[in-house]
């Protein structure tokens, strides 16, 4: 056969007939990896990496936070093994967020990857999200959440933990809630998410961030276990939980403190309108609350639409403005019996009615958020 029939059969040739032309990275992947007292782990995370995409056109980037245990070191070493694993060396622990970004300003891939180095995110599930990245989606991310993922020997109380801050993902924001896992560290992300994105990344969850305010069409889970760590300890404490709180609130611009700000306004203004009709004008009292209360109700609703939910367009005026009083009114109504079941169980006046505060306002910032000015 010559070289030109050679070359017209291996055009015609369809992959079903061909098991040499399985799936081949078009795209160069890079995938990065914060590194912090990570020695133990390192070592074996660069070879399985390396053996899970071997073949394909990939780059792995450690970037280490000046380490005391000797991972940058250990990093170099690899490095100089391995000519597609390059380091980026940092002055101290800048947290996790930035050295992604770090990494991701060295990176020659038009795919990023995000990875831990303890080993609990299995490299072998690379390939497969990287297929999925050349198939068109923008964000791909390893689940835990979606069906045939899992996570290994986690307590009762770090599984609540995790779900817990996916509900409030999706709680705050909108755009986060067709995704299961947005927990997740490891995903990878085309590069044309995060141009010319402004990302704030001193908080813990970078995916939370790119999948808020990334420029995306489609985001695609692919489900894996995560692993128990093989060697070290976890970098999950306190702070980390309230630097996400925090960051939840700053993407979500925070909605939930202007709610609340507008639920004191309306205090005032109930009680103000009381005082002037019944005081000025003489007005019954049983009928001068109910003008008061419309008129908080009111003034709350043009606040939340005008300033605490601005962002949210779509649906007319008034029929925004029906769906409010429903809300208020469910909210009022769990007041009332938190009130009166917690008063019978012989908790104190002033405690029975703040916890019934408490729980219908919960409520009625739940039903604003995803019913009253849900994003269309």
């Amino acid at each position: 056969m010559s070289a030109k029939q050679i070359y017209f059969a291996m055009l015609l040739c369809p992959i079903f007939l061909c098991p040499q032309n399985a799936f081949k990275s078009m795209s160069k992947l890079s995938v990065i990896v914060p590194t912090y007292n990570e020695r133990e782990n390192l070592k074996k995370l660069v070879e399985k990496t390396l053996s899970s995409l071997k073949g394909l056109k990939f780059e792995l980037i450690i970037v280490d936070d000046n380490s005391p245990d000797g991972t940058g070191k250990l990093a170099d070493e690899l490095a100089s093994k391995h000519k597609n694993v390059k380091v980026v060396h940092r002055q101290g622990r800048l947290g996790l967020g930035t050295a992604i970004l770090d990494g991701a300003k060295v990176a020659d891939g038009e795919i990023m990857g995000v990875m831990d180095a303890d080993m609990q995110h299995p490299p072998e599930v690379l390939r497969t999200m990287l297929e999925k990245a050349e198939a068109g989606a923008d964000i791909v991310i390893a689940s835990r959440y979606v069906k045939g993922g899992g996570v290994e020997s986690w307590s009762f109380f770090r599984e609540a933990m995790s779900k817990g801050a996916i509900w409030l993902s999706h709680l705050f924001l909108p755009k986060t809630r067709k995704v299961e896992d947005t927990q997740s560290g490891y995903f990878l992300f085309k590069r044309h998410v995060i141009e010319n994105v402004s990302l704030n990344v001193k908080e813990f969850k970078l995916l939370v961030e790119i999948l808020a305010k990334g420029k995306y069409k489609e985001v695609v889970e692919i489900p894996y276990t995560f692993k128990t760590r093989a060697a070290g300890k976890s970098k999950l404490g306190s702070m980390q939980i309230l630097s996400y709180v925090k960051q939840l609130l700053r993407l979500s611009e925070y909605r939930v403190l202007k709610f609340m700000a507008v639920g004191a306004s309306g205090i005032v203004v109930n009680n103000g309108v009381l005082w002037l009709l019944v005081s000025l004008a003489s007005m019954l009292p049983l009928l001068a609350v109910i003008i008061s209360i419309e008129t908080s109700i009111m003034t709350n609703f043009l606040l939340n639409n005008f300033w605490t939910f601005k962002e949210r367009k779509g649906e007319k005026f008034p029929y925004k403005l029906a769906k409010y009083h429903g809300s208020m009114v469910l909210g009022a109504i769990v007041n009332y019996m938190t009130f009166a079941l917690l008063l019978a169980a012989g908790f104190h006046l002033i405690v029975a009615n703040t916890i019934g505060i408490l729980l219908g306002f919960v409520l009625n910032y739940l039903l604003s958020e995803i019913f009253v000015w849900r994003r269309l």
